[in-house]
C-alpha cells in the first residue's frame, strides 16, 4: 500500500491554472444526461449483501449473486443499460466556468465513451455497467474549496471518483477521499501522486516526462547537425511547471547542458499577455539551443510564432510538455512557424494516430459519436483502465463496497491499457513501481492532430537511474 508523503500546495497552485484549453476545439458531452436512479442509488455506504447457491454471473442475476454492494452500487440496471446488469455509478469533479472549460468536454466525453464501450463489451464481470450520468458531474470551477464541497454532495451516490481535476484541488479532497475510502482518478500528471493513496492516477509524472525529453534531445538535436548545450525554460508557475522543469534540470545536469535560464509565463487565462511579448523578449535577447515550454496551447502559439518572426532562420528548438499542445494550432497565426518543423512534443500517452488496440478502440467511438479529433478524447479515455482493474477486482473478491474497491486499487500489480501505455503496477514502493516511460512527437502535417510520433515509449537513462523518494517539486 502506498503512503501520503511528504506535500505541500504552493499558494501560486491556486491562482494560476494548468491552461491546456485555450485553442482547444469545444465539444458537446458524448452521451445524454441521465438521472441517478433514486431509488436504486445507495444513500448508506453500510454494505448490503445478497445471497443465493448459484454464483456464476453468465447465470444469475445480480440479485443473486453473493456480493457486498457499497455507496454507489444498485442491483438495478442502469438507465437504458443491459437489463441483466446492475449499475455503478462513478462520479465527475470537473471544470466547465474556468480555465479548463475548453477541455472538460473532450475528458468527460473520453471517459463516457471508455465506459460505453466497456458495458458493450458486457461490463464489470459480465454482471455490471458503469456510468458517469450528468447530474453525478459538478462543475468545480477548478476551485480547491468548491471540488471539496462538490465531492460531499454527491460522496453517497458513487462507488468512485473517475476525475478529479486539478493538483492543487485533488490534494485538498484527500481528507475527504480516505475519510470515505474513495478511490478518485486524478486529472493531473503530478510526481507526487506516487506517495498519496486513494488516488488511481495514469501516465508518466511531469518530472520523468522532462527527464526523458531531454536525454531524447542530447542524442537527437546533434545527429540533425544542430549545437546543443543550452536550454531555456518557460513555465505556469504551478505544480506543472515546477515539476517538469525540476526534470528538465536534473537531465541537463546529468548530460553535461546548461540551463541558462528559467522563466515564469502567467497563463492569458490568468490575466497573461496573449502575444507573450516578455517570453519572445527572452528568447531574442538570451538565445539558447533548445526552449522548453512548460504552458498551454494558447502560450505555445504565441511563443513559437512571434520567436519565429523575430528570429527567422535563427530560432531555437523546442520542446513542449504534453498539454503545451491542441490541434486547434494548425488553423493559428503561428502554424507557418511549426512547419519549420522547430517544434516536438513529449507525452505520458501516445498520441491520435498511434497505433494500439485502446486507440483504435478510442478513435471508432469518437467517430461513431460524430465528434472531431481532439487529444482530450485520448487523456478522458486512458485514465478510466486503473478505475475499470480496481473494479473488476473488486467484483472478483466479491465486494464492491468503498472498502472493496480501495483494497483492489491497491492490490493492482498489472494494469493493462491496451497499448495506449505500458502496463503497470500500483502495488509495491513507488521507486520501483511508478511508470517512467515516455514517447516523443514532432510536427507533421500528415498527422490527424499535427503531432506524430518520432520516439516510441523509451526510458531514458535520467529517469531510469532517479531514486524516486518524493515528488519532484511541489
Amino acid at each position: 500500500m502506498r503512503r501520503l508523503g511528504r506535500w505541500r500546495v504552493l499558494a501560486l497552485l491556486a491562482v494560476f491554472a494548468l491552461v491546456v484549453a485555450a485553442c482547444s476545439q469545444e465539444t458537446d458531452d458524448t452521451t445524454a444526461d441521465t438521472e441517478a436512479p433514486t431509488a436504486t442509488t445507495v444513500a448508506d455506504t453500510t454494505p448490503t449483501e445478497t445471497t443465493v447457491a448459484d454464483t456464476t454471473p453468465t447465470e444469475t442475476t445480480v440479485a443473486e449473486m453473493m456480493l457486498t454492494l457499497g455507496a454507489g452500487v444498485t442491483e438495478e440496471p442502469c438507465d437504458g443499460g443491459n437489463p441483466d446488469n446492475g449499475c455503478i455509478y462513478l462520479g465527475v469533479l470537473t471544470d466547465e466556468s474556468g480555465p479548463f472549460a475548453g477541455a472538460s468536454a473532450g475528458l468527460y466525453g473520453g471517459q463516457s465513451l471508455f465506459w460505453a464501450t466497456v458495458n458493450a463489451e458486457g461490463g464489470i464481470g459480465g454482471a455490471f455497467d458503469v456510468v458517469l450520468p450528468a447530474d453525478l458531474k459538478k462543475d468545480t470551477a477548478y476551485q480547491a474549496e468548491k471540488l471539496v464541497a462538490d465531492y460531499n454532495t454527491i460522496a453517497e451516490d458513487v462507488a468512485a471518483i473517475a476525475q478529479s481535476l486539478g493538483t492543487p484541488q485533488t490534494v485538498a479532497a484527500l481528507p475527504d477521499y480516505e475519510r470515505d475510502s474513495t478511490i478518485a482518478a486524478p486529472m493531473s500528471w503530478w510526481s507526487g501522486w506516487a506517495f498519496v493513496d486513494n488516488v488511481i492516477e495514469f501516465g508518466t509524472g511531469y518530472c520523468f516526462e522532462a527527464m526523458n525529453a531531454i536525454d531524447w534531445a542530447a542524442g537527437a538535436i546533434p545527429a540533425t547537425g544542430r549545437t546543443f548545450e543550452t536550454i531555456g525554460i518557460l513555465e505556469f508557475p504551478t505544480d506543472y511547471g515546477f515539476d517538469y522543469a525540476e526534470g528538465v534540470k536534473l537531465a541537463a545536469e546529468a548530460n553535461g547542458l546548461t540551463v541558462a535560464w528559467e522563466e515564469m509565463v502567467i497563463p492569458v487565462s490568468a490575466g497573461g499577455d496573449p502575444a507573450q511579448t516578455e517570453a519572445v523578449a527572452k528568447i531574442v535577447a538570451d538565445p539558447t539551443d533548445l526552449v522548453i515550454l512548460v504552458t498551454g496551447p494558447s502560450e505555445t502559439a504565441a511563443i513559437v510564432g512571434g520567436a519565429a518572426q523575430q528570429l527567422g532562420a535563427n530560432v531555437p528548438l523546442f520542446i513542449g510538455a504534453a498539454p503545451s499542445w491542441n490541434s486547434a494550432l494548425l488553423a493559428s497565426a503561428a502554424a507557418p512557424a511549426f512547419e519549420l518543423g522547430i517544434y516536438y512534443q513529449s507525452s505520458f500517452v501516445g498520441g491520435w494516430d498511434y497505433d494500439s488496440v485502446g486507440h483504435e478502440k478510442m478513435r471508432t467511438a469518437v467517430t461513431a459519436a460524430g465528434f472531431p479529433a481532439n487529444d482530450f478524447f485520448i487523456s478522458g479515455w486512458v485514465s478510466q483502465y486503473g478505475l475499470k482493474a480496481a473494479l473488476e477486482g473488486a467484483y472478483a473478491a466479491g465486494d464492491l463496497s468503498h472498502d472493496g474497491i480501495q483494497a483492489a486499487a491497491f492490490a493492482l500489480t498489472d494494469v493493462d491499457y491496451e497499448g495506449m501505455m505500458p502496463s503497470r503496477s500500483f502495488a509495491g514502493d513507488p521507486n520501483d513501481v511508478f511508470p517512467r516511460e515516455g514517447v516523443i512527437g514532432g510536427y507533421s502535417a500528415d498527422a490527424t492532430t499535427g503531432i506524430a510520433t518520432v520516439q516510441d515509449f523509451f526510458v531514458g537513462p535520467t529517469a531510469a537511474g532517479y531514486d524516486f523518494t518524493e515528488a519532484c517539486a511541489g
